[in-house]
């Protein structure tokens, strides 16, 4: 029971130092330039354009992926890009802004787990519901939730202090 425990931990282990080390190398051989290349080549040029790309991609990813490999795959690419861009008037630091990204990437993968086809959280309900709800049923009743979710997406996005009033408020900011 240990061994196996200690064989799961280390695998883990192991997935996060690839996924640093592949992190590392990317950066250093140019990955960031030639991702925000391929950006403005599909006309997507300002920070805006680029968090709202993120933000599509990290919710679609959220369809077929868990947690962990969107985030030790799309975070390291495109936190470094983002974080040298311009977000102002709505953010002042830089503190501010990593706090805000990591905030909208959770609530937004968040949505993303209530979705279909995969929708991990779905499943996990279906668990719990009486052998005469169908799949089909939970997946249509979802539909409300998952356009509230996105609101959310939308309003933390539009209006950052949503998001970092708490921080600021309990000091974690200054």
């Amino acid at each position: 029971m240990i061994e196996s425990s200690a064989l799961t931990n280390a695998l883990v282990f192991f997935i996060i130092f690839g996924a640093t080390l592949f992190s590392f190398v990317f950066r250093a051989l140019g990955g960031d330039d030639l991702v925000v290349e391929l950006l403005k080549g599909l006309g997507i040029n300002t920070g805006w354009e680029i968090m709202i790309f993120v933000m599509v991609l990290v919710f679609i990813m959220g369809f077929f992926f868990d947690w962990l490999e969107i985030c030790l795959i799309v975070l390291p690419i495109f936190a470094p890009i983002l974080t040298k861009l311009s977000f102002e008037p709505h953010l002042a630091t830089n503190k501010d802004f990593m706090l805000w990204f990591t905030i909208l990437v959770a609530v937004n993968l968040q949505s993303a787990f209530l979705t279909p086809p995969f929708g991990f959280a779905l499943f996990y309900m279906k668990g719990t519901v009486p052998p005469s709800v169908n799949m089909g049923h939970i997946y249509r009743g979802i539909i409300p939730f998952v356009a509230l979710q996105l609101l959310a997406v939308a309003f933390c996005l539009t209006f950052p202090e949503i998001v970092l009033w708490l921080p600021r408020r309990f000091g974690f900011l200054d």
